[in-house]
């Protein structure tokens, strides 16, 4: 019999399905990182039936218990999948005959568990009541603290992977909240790795691991629906029941027109010279609140406006390493608007992907 959570948790499963199909066959956007992303909650609807198969003693009947060991699969496929899915949406990368490397542990994982795989019935319920599942597991004290190594290294290859790349605002939140989610889930993990060497798990800490799978779920319901990749840059409003600025008063024409009074404002005043330049100075510049002016920045240019600003100081920046020579880097950064020389220096290199001294170097000579 299922108790109330339990039920709570098929249902997350059940919506995580329908969402694993819907990103596995949507045809818009980037197919690939779509399919990755399908298989990812694919694999966690999988891992929450299981859990209420495991916690309901149902997963040990005759019928269920062929499913015992595929989890450590699941397990071992998140951090790849995570990991090349960040790739793929951050850097557009291709999959190459390399990336067989990815592929390396979970084909371990499988093999570790042939033994106990091919045994009928009856012999892995009696492996499993006698305790004697060593026997037939290769490797088994150690395979799960590997696979939470292999999480910890890949969470951390994927935040370098993501670390300091010029993406829009909605593409940044995305991979921000899913590296988010997935380090919870990792930490989460090897909780549960030190309760259980301890002997203190209980089943409430099991279901502490499930809520961050639903955590995950919920998020990707909410977030993912924005990710410009993955619906191919359907906005917001046309797949969600409301959004930020839905009630500001701007009509589609008239916040047309406030980007091109802005842009105009950018390209005749120059306002991001002046490094003490805000929100609220802007807004003046353009006879608007604060928050329209906030507005018309996101929705037409995908950013913030700290970083709406620094992107103009930046091509300011290129322009003045590119025209003059007579100006060293540090009248270079105060004149483009920056006030500080590590601010101007990540900002260059997120930008440009190089420092400032390696694209004067790609110049070509006047």
């Amino acid at each position: 019999m299922l108790n109330i959570w339990e039920i709570i948790f098929l249902f997350f499963s059940f919506q995580a399905l329908i969402m694993a199909v819907f990103f596995f066959f949507k045809r818009k956007g980037d197919k690939i990182a779509n399919r990755i992303l399908g298989v990812y909650l694919l694999f966690f609807s999988l891992n929450i039936a299981y859990n209420v198969l495991y916690w309901s003693k149902l997963l040990f009947k005759d019928g269920n218990v062929h499913l015992f060991g595929i989890l450590s699969i699941l397990w071992i496929s998140y951090p790849p999948l995570i990991y090349l899915y960040t790739r793929r949406v951050v850097e557009n990368k291709k999959f190459s005959f390399k990336d067989i490397v990815h592929a390396i542990p979970v084909l371990a994982i499988i093999g570790f568990h042939i033994p106990f795989f091919i045994l009928s019935t009856q012999e892995k319920q009696e492996a499993l009541f006698n305790g004697t599942l060593g026997a037939y597991i290769i490797n088994l004290k150690y395979n799960f603290a590997i696979t939470i190594l292999l999480m910890i290294f890949y969470a951390v290859l994927a935040f370098i992977t993501f670390r300091n790349k010029k993406l829009g605002l909605n593409k940044n939140r995305w991979i921000t909240w899913l590296l988010g989610s997935f380090s919870c889930y990792v930490i989460a993990m090897a909780t549960y790795f030190v309760l259980s060497r301890l002997g203190l798990i209980t089943t409430a800490h099991d279901y502490f691991i499930t809520y961050t799978l639903i955590f995950f779920i919920g998020l990707v319901t909410y977030f993912g629906l924005v990710q410009p990749d993955v619906f191919n840059g359907l906005s917001m409003d046309k797949v969600l029941p409301f959004k930020k600025y839905k009630n500001t008063g701007l009509t589609r024409n008239h916040s047309l027109e406030l980007k091109n009074a802005l842009l105009e404002v950018m390209r005749t005043k120059k306002p991001h010279l002046d490094s003490t330049l805000r929100l609220d100075n802007l807004a003046e510049m353009l006879n608007l609140s604060r928050h329209h002016t906030s507005q018309i920045i996101n929705e037409h240019f995908d950013t913030n406006f700290f970083d709406f600003i620094n992107g103009y100081r930046i091509e300011e920046a290129k322009d003045l390493l590119v025209k003059e020579e007579n100006l060293n880097i540090t009248d270079i950064i105060y004149t483009a608007g920056f006030n500080n020389r590590a601010s101007f220096y990540n900002t260059f290199k997120k930008h440009t992907g190089m420092t400032p001294s390696q694209f004067k170097l790609e110049q070509p000579s006047l």
